[in-house]
Formats: C-alpha cells, sequence, structure tokens
C-alpha cells in the first residue's frame, strides 16, 4: 500500500540554513531516511535524469554515516536513485532506477543492472531481519 504524503504542501517550503556553516562546510539534505528497530538504516538521495550527479559534500556525508553505522555494528545503506518524473509531478521513489548503493563500506554501481530503490531497500530489510545475503 502506498501512503501519501502527510502534508504534500509543505514539500515545496524551502528552508534557508544559512548561518549553520563551519568552514566550507554547510547542511545537506537526504530525500529519505528509514530506520527499523535500530538495526537497519537506509538514507535515499534522487535526482532527475537530467541533473547533476550527487555532489562531493552529499556523497561523501552519506558515506560517512552509513560506513559508522555499519562500523557499530548496523545494517546500513544509501541508495542513489534516478528518475525521469517531470517536476509538476510526485515522484515514485521506489520505482526508481537505483543507480549506486553504499554498503560495507564502498560504492556499488548499479548503472548497468536492472534494480530500483524498492528492490535495494528489500535486500537490506531481508538480510537484516532474515540474514539472507545481498
Amino acid at each position: 500500500m502506498i501512503r501519501p504524503l502527510e502534508h504534500p504542501e509543505r514539500a515545496a517550503q524551502l528552508i534557508d540554513l544559512t548561518g549553520i556553516n563551519y568552514g566550507n562546510a554547510s547542511p545537506t539534505d537526504v530525500d529519505g531516511f528509514l530506520e527499523i528497530r535500530n538495526k537497519l538504516f537506509v538514507f535515499l538521495e534522487f535526482k532527475n535524469q537530467n541533473a547533476p550527479p550527487i555532489g562531493y559534500g552529499q556523497r561523501t556525508a552519506l558515506e560517512r554515516v552509513v560506513d559508522a553505522l555499519h562500523q557499530s555494528g548496523k545494517v546500513s545503506l544509501a541508495v542513489i536513485g534516478q528518475h525521469n518524473t517531470a517536476h509538476t509531478e510526485i515522484v515514485n521513489g521506489a520505482a526508481s532506477k537505483a543507480l549506486a548503493v553504499r554498503w560495507e563500506g564502498k560504492w556499488i554501481n548499479l548503472e548497468g543492472q536492472n534494480f530500483t530503490v524498492s528492490d535495494c531497500s528489500n535486500r537490506a530489510y531481508n538480510y537484516a531481519f532474515r540474514k539472507q545475503d545481498l
């Protein structure tokens, strides 16, 4: 079952983070985050197929948090998804193509494969709670 957005009118609301900078470090956003029973942590970032790829700062932030969680014994994953949805339409995140995942300390390129973001999340869930191999 797909749950509707609780407050779709807020999706376009911008948040000004000016003033929360430390040297050249500034806040980044994550498009989605899922935590289940303090065991599985999934970070989701989506890019339109015509947009530039994920930037260095955002990529590094995802790497570091996913790796830190992994090193602490948690199952953690970052998924970079791609869509071709018009900016006026709602993106189906689950069905978006998975371009890459951060898993066990490395990025795995999925561009030549046919994985969706949901496929990647489901595999991590199964690994975390059913101990199946990815």
